[in-house]
Formats: structure tokens, C-alpha cells, sequence
């Protein structure tokens, strides 16, 4: 599996079979994709940092919480990285079995209607 650079808010403009915008079956992939393979360096940047940095700069997708206390410190919660993996490799089996499903469906209706097969 290829890991794409481009950024998952362009899917609209690559995936014009979509009936919705945000109701994209690969925009969710990416995102899990993004989860599960993206960077955190941006967030340890900031972690890091004395507070002169441009957050609007950073890649903080991965980042699900970011608490700031009276003391100053601050603490970061990160999506978890296994739960999208977990995500992305049962995708990937529901849809060779929606696959296969949908090829046993065709070869159904064939032989109903007259034509044989000979694949099983």
C-alpha cells in the first residue's frame, strides 16, 4: 500500500463519484491512513517550544487533545494508532468480501437467466 503526500481535504476534487462531500468511503481511509502512518514531529515541536511558534503552521492532526494548565505545562493526548490500523485492515477485508459476495450474486443471476458459467 502506497502511502499518498496529498492532503485528504483535496479528496473532493479527486473523487468526483462521491455524492457528498464528507460522505466519501476514501476521504475516511485517509484520515485512518493519516492516523495510523503520519508524522508527530510538529507536535513534539510545539511541546517543545517556548512559545514562538506559528500553530497555524503545524500538522497537529494527530493530536485529539491539547490541555494547558495553570503551571504551565502542557499535555497532549494522541489518537490512537493501533485502533486505525485495526480499522484500515478490516476495511480492506469487508470489501474483498463485499467482492465476493457481489461475484456469486452475478454469477447467480447468469444462470437464471440462461447463460452458464463454468467459474465456481
Amino acid at each position: 500500500m502506497r502511502r499518498r503526500k496529498q492532503d485528504p481535504e483535496t479528496c473532493n476534487e479527486r473523487c468526483m463519484s462521491c455524492t457528498r462531500r464528507f460522505n466519501c468511503r476514501k476521504r475516511v481511509l485517509l484520515g485512518y491512513e493519516r492516523l495510523a502512518f503520519g508524522s508527530t514531529s510538529d507536535a513534539f515541536r510545539l511541546l517543545m517550544s517556548d512559545g514562538e511558534i506559528d500553530v497555524q503552521t503545524l500538522d497537529l492532526y494527530n493530536v485529539s487533545e491539547i490541555k494547558k494548565p495553570k503551571d504551565g505545562a502542557m499535555e497532549m493526548k494522541f489518537f490512537d494508532r493501533l485502533k486505525a490500523l485495526e480499522y484500515l485492515g478490516t476495511s480492506s477485508s469487508d470489501d474483498a468480501a463485499a467482492g465476493t459476495l457481489y461475484d456469486a450474486l452475478n454469477r447467480c443471476a447468469a444462470n437464471i437467466g440462461g447463460e452458464s458459467t463454468n467459474e465456481v
